[in-house]
C-alpha cells in the first residue's frame, strides 16, 4: 500500500483563511476539496506539498446559482452540478459532461474546481524519479 508522505493540514474556515493558508505556504502548499487526484498523487510522490490547505466544507465555494448567468463553487462536487436544475435548465451540456466523468463514487468526491485545474492523468508524465 503507497501511503501519502507527511504534511501540515490546515482546515481552512473561510475563503480568507484559505486563501492566506495558501499565501503562506507559497509553493509547497495545495488546497484539497475532493481529493480524487492530489491523494493519488501524493501516494505516488509526484505532488508532495508541505502543507494541504482543505477547503471541502466552505459553503461559499459550493454554492451554484443561476442569476443573470450561471455561477458554480469550485467545490461543488460533480454529482451536485449534474443534478442541479439551475445546471440542468440553461446548461444541459455541463451537466451531462458532469454526469460523464468516471464513476458515480468518483463524482460525489470530485469537485468542479479541482476537475478544471487538473494537472493530466498521462501515466508517462506523472511517473516520479524511483519509477
Amino acid at each position: 500500500m503507497m501511503r501519502a508522505p507527511r504534511f501540515r493540514y490546515h482546515a481552512a474556515r473561510s475563503v480568507k483563511d484559505a486563501a492566506a493558508a495558501l499565501a503562506d505556504g507559497g509553493p509547497a502548499a495545495m488546497l484539497l476539496a475532493g481529493g480524487t487526484d492530489l491523494v493519488p498523487n501524493m501516494k505516488r510522490r509526484t505532488q508532495v506539498p508541505d502543507t494541504v490547505i482543505g477547503i471541502r466544507h466552505l459553503p461559499a465555494l459550493r454554492r451554484i446559482s443561476n442569476g443573470s448567468g450561471l455561477a458554480i463553487g469550485a467545490c461543488a462536487s460533480l454529482a451536485e452540478v449534474a443534478a442541479s436544475r439551475k445546471v440542468r435548465k440553461g446548461y444541459a451540456a455541463l451537466a451531462t459532461a458532469a454526469g460523464q466523468v468516471a464513476t458515480v463514487h468518483i463524482q460525489h468526491m470530485a469537485t468542479l474546481g479541482g476537475n478544471l485545474c487538473l494537472d493530466t492523468r498521462c501515466n508517462y508524465y506523472n511517473q516520479n524519479a524511483e519509477w
